[in-house]
């Protein structure tokens, strides 16, 4: 992206991902974010880091195109950046975070006007290495069928499962992040796990 300060592209480039952020009370995400806005000129590199994956990841699931994703997920960035004065130390980083990164997908898709489409296998940059073996190839297969399935759900469905499901928030939380009544944000994700399941005994012949 161009013309943005040096701050705000520090760390910021597609190369391979670091595991997903560990909630330890050794170095919680939340204390780098008030590091960096206090000055310290490594600790938003760190943050970006440590939550590459999980954003990266995010991007995909939600149906952002390859050619866009690096993009969004700087400007994602340039946006904790900006935003940083306004998180709160005592809270939790992951929620806060995650409201940003929600938002920026469906602004881009607000502007983009696209449908959400499947792409392909997800990309080696966020999928854990796995050894070989049958054992392993048929969990691909299935691992490949649940990707296209989620990408099937309609997107409230989508965003309330990927956020409880792969990054573990409270439903209050995905409630507050998305803006939605916490009923419905349990309608969805009851909705989704149904299709789901459905989807997955219609596949293996294992629906009564």
């Amino acid at each position: 992206m161009k013309g943005l300060a040096p701050v705000e592209r520090i760390g910021m480039t597609s190369a391979t991902p670091s595991a997903v952020p560990e909630r330890d009370e050794s170095e919680d995400a939340g204390l780098l974010l008030v590091a960096h806005r206090n000055g310290d000129g490594d600790a938003f590199r760190k943050l970006v880091e440590r939550y590459r994956r999980p954003v990266f990841s995010y991007l995909f699931h939600c149906g952002v195109p390859d050619p866009d994703r690096d993009d969004l997920f700087q400007e994602i960035f340039v946006r904790i950046h900006r935003r940083a004065s306004s998180y709160q130390a005592a809270r939790p980083l992951h929620p806060w975070l995650f409201t940003v990164v929600a938002n920026a997908v469906r602004s881009y898709f607000r502007k983009q006007k696209r449908l959400f489409l499947f792409t392909g296998p997800l990309p080696e940059s966020v999928r854990d290495d796995a050894p070989d073996g049958e054992t392993v190839a048929a969990a691909r297969e299935t691992t490949a069928w649940l990707e296209r399935a989620i990408q099937g759900l309609p997107l409230p469905q989508r965003e309330v499962l990927l956020l409880a499901a792969v990054e573990n928030l409270p439903l209050s939380d995905i409630a507050s992040i998305l803006e939605l009544p916490l009923n419905t944000v349990k309608t969805h994700l009851r909705r989704a796990r149904l299709r789901l399941i459905d989807g997955f005994e219609r596949r293996t012949g294992s629906a009564s």
